[in-house]
């Protein structure tokens, strides 16, 4: 008799048209080792008056030049009350370290021979990010008032069955699709593992690092950033690549994972050795660059 309501229910959803997914695994416990490979624009140069980021172009001018590729490698330590995360580079290794049960977040980083580092709470960085939401909402107001108006589109999902071994796991592939502000269309393949999903509480990161594609959180996995739609993803991502117009290429691929591992809470103790202060202290004229004269990359 229940094997029959089982084939009348299975009728049932392929009459309505109802596809059934197996659900992945939530864990909140995972040791995520992963390779990040960034290829830069031609004469892009960071920091700096006509220089990249905070400068007024592409050009060297008044920043310095960055070499054409860089390679990131990073390890994110999940467990119920603590996010660890470590990234390695040629421009120094940076720490951030979340504490659920303190909530409070510390970010290390170490360069040019000098380990420096700031924490703050989660109150402060609420605080932060209502600041910067506010901010943008006055700049689109400033614009609405000239008639230009912004829409908030949401991302589209499109699974596919197509699959491809990561790392030694076999993955399917999920193409995000997204609209920006100015109406251009972007498409974003991530290959993702569909056995198992970062528990939300375990994805939450700080302003400094980020989840690795799972739920809330002040933050996402550096290398995942900008990709909208990323939370939503079926499973875990395990590899991902975009390129930008202007030549700006990413390319993350998950190389060992853990799930379920024994971990040492000793692992998320602040070790000795940084000149760690307020995140306040950092704040106002002069603000982060403080932070990088410091040792900061």
């Amino acid at each position: 008799m229940k094997n029959m309501k089982k084939i009348v229910l299975s009728i049932a959803l392929i009459a309505t048209g109802i596809v059934v997914f197996a659900q992945p695994k939530i864990v909140d416990k995972a040791i995520v080792k992963a390779k990040t490979e960034i290829t830069f624009p031609e004469n892009f140069s960071f920091g700096g008056p006509g220089g990249g980021p905070g400068g007024g172009g592409d050009g060297p001018p008044g920043g310095f030049t960055m070499p054409r590729d860089m390679e990131t490698t990073t390890t994110m330590t999940y467990s119920p009350d603590f996010m660890k995360v470590e990234s390695l580079s040629d421009f120094g290794n940076n720490v951030v370290i979340t504490d659920r049960k303190k909530k409070v977040t510390t970010t290390l980083i170490e360069a040019m021979g000098r380990k420096t580092g700031w924490f703050t709470s989660d109150a402060e960085a609420e605080i932060q990010a209502r600041k910067q939401d506010s901010s943008r909402k006055a700049r689109r107001d400033s614009l609405a008032e000239l008639g230009l108006t912004f829409t908030d589109n949401k991302p589209e999902l499109i699974y596919s069955d197509e699959t491809k071994k990561v790392s030694g796991y076999t993955c399917k592939k999920v193409t995000i699709k997204s609209k920006g502000q100015n109406g251009q269309v972007s498409e974003n393949v991530i290959w993702y593992n569909p056995d198992f999903k970062l528990a939300e509480s375990s994805t939450a990161a700080s302003a400094g690092g980020g989840g690795f594609g799972g739920g809330g959180g002040r933050g996402r996995m550096s290398m995942m950033s900008g990709v909208p739609g990323l939370d939503q993803i079926n499973g875990f991502p395990m590899e991902y690549e975009s390129t930008a117009a202007n030549g700006f290429k990413i390319h993350m691929m998950v190389i060992k994972v853990q799930v379920d591992p024994a971990i040492d809470e000793k692992l998320f103790e602040i070790p000795k050795g940084f000149d760690v202060k307020p995140q306040s202290t950092f704040e106002g004229q002069g603000g982060m660059r403080m932070i990088f004269r410091s040792g900061g990359n």
